[in-house]
């Protein structure tokens, strides 16, 4: 992140922060007035998406924005106004029957000492919603909320112009959660300083970089920015396909549709998702989900299947292709919606399920296919692969046995395959893929470097295999390829580590000295398979750019910017995945250094709050890699939402009438 970027940044925010008043708590996010519209200010739309409008009118009782008036307006009206044009209702514009009005309240806490004193302030609230409705004209557009005896909240719309000629028919948006530019791969080919091998996603003929903020925050969680990158529309963190109004209830804030709904409406094409995650995760999930928590998950399963059921919305017929993990929401049970055997519900729908690697490379291309390969996340690629005894005594293989998760597919198994069905059931109209390397961000949390630099290259195997396949089956010219992060999180490489070293002295201080900085840095010591100095037994795939020895004496001085207390010895964790911190209270979350975690290192003092167990996410801008039809659209620098339009716009999704 460049200071260029958090200057501008702030500087962007200085009028927003004076308005709400409140900086870490808000009475409501893009409401600083008591009137609220959703979708806000600087909205833009793709011509013909379907969204809902929520407006709110607020009467605070207490606190700094309390006026006496603790009665909402509930005779308020409601404006659109096109470029050029008479303002109209909305019922108006839109042809449809004024919405009933609804009543409710709630609290929020203006600051820390507020909230440390247990003081919320409370708000009364009267409000409507405008569901599944449309703007077709580009141009602009002036939506306006009229209450309090003339006081007006006014937000500027903006339906980019129509784009309806199709440039590609197929994308693959390959999601490495958690990556940035500055990955600190470890190159073992060099040659006095000269790189013998780039990786796949380097040699891409265009890089850009998208800015992943929040619409109210700076930094980002992944349920909002994967709705950025999905729907045009940024949100707040933990939302899904909505904006969050101040309803109690986390399934009617105001929608909009996502690419994967809206290619399916007016396509008929191929929906394939992909994760190495849990499938109920938030970058799966926002594809199909339309909630404020990203925590329902099983809603969430529900809206694969099913689509947006509570209210009218697009007809959604289920992606066919889904593969993940997430076992739990799977069986029947307490884990699972309304304890129904989703395994079933898909069968029923018609839907092939398999449960192993073995069955999915046996399945036929031509059925729709549910594959769920372990409860809660898949095993990491360094445990499939390198350290594969940490694969037993899990308890989680998905068909509920209680067994062990062991023939379990990696990512490009899972994508090769979901190419092969989408190609076979779409070949003609087309078909969208979303494929996420999740764990690269999971690993990061917790400040496995080793894990998360695993999956960062098993990532980069699979563009590289997908880019073989794609040309094998004749659709690479009419297939865009997208390889893109969906935030960071502050990492970095400073130097060099002497772990023999570091491990021979005996107090923390003298510890540090292992570092190697500037000219003591050297080189990587990680070496690649078949070279003269590999020594190990690991195979890979041809030309992947894993290394075949984890633990080589100097290792990388690497870190994130924002951490708990932990213990650090830089060196890989072959037990198992790290746990950098632990709770030492039962009443509340008070999280201290585990000293088992690194034993042979030393103590790194944490920045963040004593309640965070793991790193944070941060305000990086991220690289978007584009090959294909539309590339030369994906260069420069740009907001997460541009991702969508410029998908859309290859796509030529963009309809000027119903």
């Amino acid at each position: 992140m460049s200071l260029r970027r958090v200057f501008s940044l702030a500087v962007a925010g200085l009028s927003w922060a004076n308005l709400t008043g409140a900086q870490s708590f808000q009475r409501l996010g893009t409401c600083p007035t008591l009137g609220c519209v959703f979708p806000p200010d600087q909205t833009d739309f793709l011509a013909g998406q379907y969204f809902d409008i929520r407006l709110e009118v607020h009467a605070p009782v207490n606190g700094s924005e309390a006026t006496g008036r603790t009665t909402p307006d509930t005779n308020f009206t409601f404006t659109i106004t096109r470029q050029g044009r008479s303002p109209e209702s909305a019922a108006s514009c839109f042809k449809i029957a004024e919405p009933a009005l609804e009543r409710w309240n709630f609290t929020w806490y203006e600051d820390f000492f507020a909230r440390d004193a247990k003081t919320p302030s409370l708000v009364n609230v009267a409000s409507k919603i405008y569901r599944r409705v449309a703007l077709y004209q580009p141009g602009e557009y002036t939506a306006t909320l009229t209450y309090n005896n003339g006081q007006k909240t006014t937000a500027s719309w903006l339906v980019r112009d129509l784009a309806t000629a199709q440039k590609t028919k197929n994308i693959v948006l390959f999601i490495g959660v958690g990556v940035a530019r500055n990955r600190g791969v470890p190159k073992a080919n060099t040659v006095n300083g000269r790189y013998q091998s780039k990786l796949q996603m380097d040699q891409f003929p265009v890089l850009g970089h998208q800015m992943t903020h929040s619409i109210d925050s700076f930094i980002t969680d992944s349920a909002n920015s994967a709705t950025a990158l999905y729907t045009g529309h940024k949100s707040t963190v933990n939302a899904l396909g909505v904006y969050r109004d101040s309803s109690p209830s986390p399934f009617d804030d105001p929608k909009f549709e996502s690419i994967a709904e809206i290619f399916q409406r007016l396509t008929k094409g191929g929906v394939g998702i992909v994760s190495t995650a849990f499938i109920a995760d938030a970058t799966p999930a926002a594809l199909t989900a339309h909630t404020a928590d990203r925590g329902q998950y099983p809603h969430v399963v529900d809206t694969f299947l099913n689509g947006e059921t509570n209210y009218t919305w697009t007809n959604w017929t289920g992606p066919d292709v889904l593969f993940g993990g997430g076992a739990e929401q799977f069986i029947p049970g307490k884990t699972s919606c309304k304890g129904q055997d989703y395994y079933k519900l898909f069968r029923n729908k018609g839907y092939s399920v398999v449960l192993n690697n073995t069955a999915l490379s046996a399945t036929p291309n031509n059925a729709k296919t549910l594959g769920i390969f372990s409860v809660s996340n898949l095993p990491v690629w360094l445990d499939r692969n390198v350290y594969k005894q940490n694969l037993l005594g899990k308890s989680n293989s998905p068909d509920g046995s209680k067994g062990n998760a062991t023939d379990v597919p990696g990512l490009k198994e899972m994508t090769l395959k979901a190419i092969d069905i989408l190609n076979a059931r779409h070949r003609r109209e087309g078909w969208f893929l979303m494929s996420e390397a999740a764990s690269i961000d999971k690993q990061m949390h917790t400040l496995d470097y080793d894990r998360a630099l695993g999956d960062l290259l098993e990532l980069d195997d699979t563009v590289k295999a997908t880019m073989a396949k794609l040309k094998q089956l004749g659709s690479d010219r009419e297939t865009l390829v997208l390889v893109t992060a969906d935030h960071g999180h502050g990492f970095d490489v400073a130097g060099s580590v002497d772990t023999k070293y570091l491990n021979a002295q005996e107090t923390d201080r003298k510890k540090r000295g292992a570092i190697g900085t500037y000219r003591e840095s050297g080189l990587s010591q990680y070496v690649i398979p078949g070279s003269p100095q590999d020594t190990s037994n690991l195979q890979y795939s041809q030309g992947a750019a894993f290394p075949a020895n984890w633990d080589p004496r100097y290792t990388l001085f690497s870190a994130v910017g924002a951490n708990p207390d932990h213990r650090e010895n830089y060196q890989v964790h072959k037990s198992g995945p790290r746990l950098p911190a632990v709770n030492t209270s039962a009443a509340e979350d008070n999280y201290i250094v585990n000293y088992k975690d690194a034993v042979s290192g030393f103590l790194v003092n944490g920045t963040l709050p004593v309640n965070n167990a793991q790193g944070v996410h941060s305000l990086t801008d991220v690289p978007v890699f584009a090959q294909g039809p539309c590339q030369e659209m994906f260069g420069g620098v740009y907001n997460n939402i541009d991702v969508f339009f410029n998908m859309a716009a290859c796509l030529g999704l963009g309809r000027s009438k119903p």
